[in-house]
C-alpha cells in the first residue's frame, strides 16, 4: 500500500473529507482504494471510525456513521452495475477509485470521472504510478457550470447514467438546483438517463440528537460549513427540487433495491437515503432501449 503524502486536492470546502473518505475506501477494501489512500486521510479517518464504533452501544445512530460510509459507497457501486451503462459520469469523483474500478471490469464503455481543476492534477499525479483503463476519463469539469460535460457525445440508444457521491448536500439550496439542472441538462442533451445522489435529510439528523449534532460539528470544522443547515428539510423537499430542476420524475430507492440492505445499518441509523432522478429519453430512445 502507497501511503506517501497526497497532493493538495480540488474544492477547498471539501478537499479535508476528500482525504478522509479516500482513506475509508482503503480501510474497508474497495478496489484500487489503496492508491488514494493517505496519511492525512487515516488522521481525519480513523479517530472518527473508532470514535463510532465506541459509540455504537450507547448511540446507535451517531455509532452507524462510519458504516454508513461504507454502505454509501458499496450502494453507489452496486448501481451502477445494476444499470450496465453504456457511458457513466461522476461528477465530483474527489479520490473515488469506483470509475476505474467499473471501467476494467467492463471494457466496452465508457466512464468519466470529473472535478475541480486541482483535484484532477492531483489525481493525475497519482494515477501516472498505475496501470488505468482506457475506457476510463478523468477531466476538468465543474457541478455548477451549466456547461458540465459538453464535450461528451454518445450513441442515440446509448444507456447513460450520471453519480454525485457525498457531493451535493455540501451546497446551499440555491447551488444545489444550479447543480441538478446542469446535471439534467447534461443528461438531456445525451438523450435521456438516470442520476444517483444521496440525500441527508434534516428531520432524520434532528432524530439522533446530541450524538448527531456532534458530528455534525465536527464535519463544520472540517469543510467549513454548517451542513445541518444547507440540508434538504425532508425527501419530498428534495425530489420536489429534483423534478423542478428539469428531472423527468425522482424516488427514493426502496430497502429491497440496496444490495444486502439487511445486513446494512437499520434505516432509523442511517443519516441518508438514495434517491434515482431521471431524464425520460425521447420517444425513438425508448422504443430502441425497450427492444435491447
Amino acid at each position: 500500500m502507497n501511503h506517501a503524502e497526497h497532493p493538495s486536492a480540488g474544492n477547498p470546502r471539501v478537499s479535508l473529507t476528500g482525504y478522509a473518505t479516500a482513506s475509508a475506501w482503503a480501510h474497508f477494501g474497495f478496489e484500487y482504494a489503496n492508491w488514494f489512500d493517505s496519511r492525512r486521510g487515516r488522521a481525519l479517518f480513523l479517530p472518527m471510525h473508532y470514535g463510532c464504533r465506541a459509540l455504537r452501544p450507547i448511540a446507535p445512530a451517531a455509532g452507524a456513521f462510519s458504516e454508513s460510509l461504507y454502505w454509501r459507497h458499496r450502494w453507489f457501486s452496486a448501481w451502477a452495475e445494476a444499470q450496465a451503462p453504456d457511458l457513466a459520469i461522476e461528477i465530483g469523483a474527489g479520490l473515488s477509485t469506483r470509475g476505474i474500478a467499473h471501467a476494467r471490469k467492463h471494457p466496452d464503455m465508457h466512464w468519466v470521472d470529473y472535478d475541480l481543476a486541482d483535484m484532477v492534477a492531483a489525481r493525475r499525479a497519482r494515477l501516472a504510478k498505475h496501470d488505468v483503463p482506457g475506457n476510463y476519463t478523468l477531466e476538468v469539469g465543474d457541478l455548477l457550470d451549466p456547461g458540465l460535460g459538453g464535450a461528451l457525445r454518445t450513441s442515440a440508444d446509448a444507456r447513460v447514467i450520471a453519480m454525485t457521491e457525498g457531493v451535493t448536500d455540501y451546497l446551499d439550496h440555491a447551488e444545489k438546483r444550479r447543480a441538478w439542472r446542469a446535471i439534467a441538462e447534461l443528461l438531456a442533451r445525451l438523450g435521456g438517463g438516470r442520476y444517483l445522489l444521496e440525500v441527508h435529510p434534516r428531520e432524520r439528523i434532528d432524530t439522533f440528537g446530541m450524538p448527531g449534532r456532534l458530528l455534525f460539528d465536527a464535519l463544520r470544522r472540517i469543510s467549513g460549513r454548517d451542513l445541518r443547515e444547507q440540508l434538504c428539510a425532508n425527501t419530498d423537499e428534495a425530489i420536489a427540487m429534483l423534478e423542478d430542476c428539469g428531472f423527468t420524475r425522482a424516488r427514493v430507492l426502496p430497502e429491497d433495491e440496496l444490495v444486502d440492505a439487511a445486513h446494512a445499518p437499520a434505516p432509523a441509523h442511517r443519516a441518508f437515503v438514495l434517491i434515482e432522478a431521471c431524464i425520460q429519453p425521447g420517444p425513438d430512445v425508448a422504443r430502441r432501449e425497450r427492444a435491447r
